[in-house]
């Protein structure tokens, strides 16, 4: 929820978008006969308490306008958006005290995906030490430094792995306990690329940017793990990104074909949060 791009960025969009999603997961629930459990990572983080005087403002927000039904049947998760200081790393003072405002207001605290995707060494070591067990950032291959955005998930695996105390992007030698649960990625070639690059899984991307490779996916993934932005399912009149829709329509037809490709294949299927993954036993080794 909220891009970290912006100094005070607005928030409007993305509770809009929230109502719409809201009530899109109702109503694809009646129409596949599936529930549709959510990890929701909502920012907590100093550039939030810059903003609005509270690290929590946004968690606040949030749980407002979702109601109980949150806390009951999803997830409540963490996205913090942490800038890179001058140094190369990240305000860990930043991670220790929005966790202690965190842990007191959330009943349960088990996953984080870091805000732009970032992370480092020291910042996965801190998040294991804090006892986070549930860690969604990397997205496997990618590699990006430009306009104040920095991440390196070079040579990661693609499925869930502990990671290893020198090289938060991989598995091996000695590990931390917490998991990384790397987002589902795909060729997608935006209109401005040049050659298609490594994205995200996207419901609220187009159609036809999704499909066919998203079908290859799902003919041999044990799992796939999504993301969206709320704002995203707002309709523009202009402006936005040209990879994504706008459009309720389309997120809901991508995930209803989801799950009519992965039945094709005869797949089981079923929707999980992230801490989910406690029972599941999905590690690197998933073949």
């Amino acid at each position: 929820m909220g891009h970290g791009h912006s100094r005070n960025p607005s928030w409007s969009l993305t509770f809009e978008g929230l109502l719409l999603l809201r009530e899109a997961i109702s109503l694809l629930e009646d129409r596949l006969k599936f529930t549709i459990p959510v990890t929701w990572f909502v920012r907590a983080d100093r550039l939030v308490k810059n903003q609005f005087g509270e690290r929590l403002y946004i968690m606040q927000m949030f749980m407002e306008a979702m109601g109980s039904s949150v806390s009951r049947d999803h997830e409540l998760g963490w996205m913090p958006q942490l800038p890179v200081e001058g140094g190369g790393g990240v305000d860990q003072d930043d991670l220790l005290y929005t966790h202690a405002e965190l842990i007191e207001f959330l009943p349960r605290l088990d996953s984080v995906r870091m805000g732009d995707c970032y992370h480092d060494n020291v910042t996965m070591r801190f998040l294991d030490k804090l006892g986070v067990k549930f860690d969604s950032s990397a997205m496997p291959g990618r590699k990006k430094d430009d306009n104040g955005w920095h991440m390196d998930w070079s040579g990661t695996p693609i499925w869930a792995y502990h990671p290893s105390c020198e090289d938060y992007r991989r598995p091996g030698g000695q590990q931390l306990g917490i998991l990384e649960i790397p987002l589902s990625v795909l060729q997608v070639k935006a209109p401005y690329d040049r050659v298609p690059l490594m994205r995200y899984v996207n419901p609220c991307f187009f159609r036809n940017l999704l499909w066919p490779e998203l079908t290859n996916l799902l003919s041999v993934a044990p799992y796939i793990v999504c993301i969206l932005h709320p704002d995203e399912l707002v309709s523009r009149k202009q402006g936005g990104h040209p990879l994504v829709a706008y459009s309720v329509n389309n997120f809901m037809e991508n995930l209803a074909e989801v799950v009519n490709q992965a039945h094709l294949f005869g797949r089981t299927v079923s929707f999980h949060r992230m801490r989910d993954f406690e029972q599941s036993g999905m590690t690197a080794e998933v073949t």
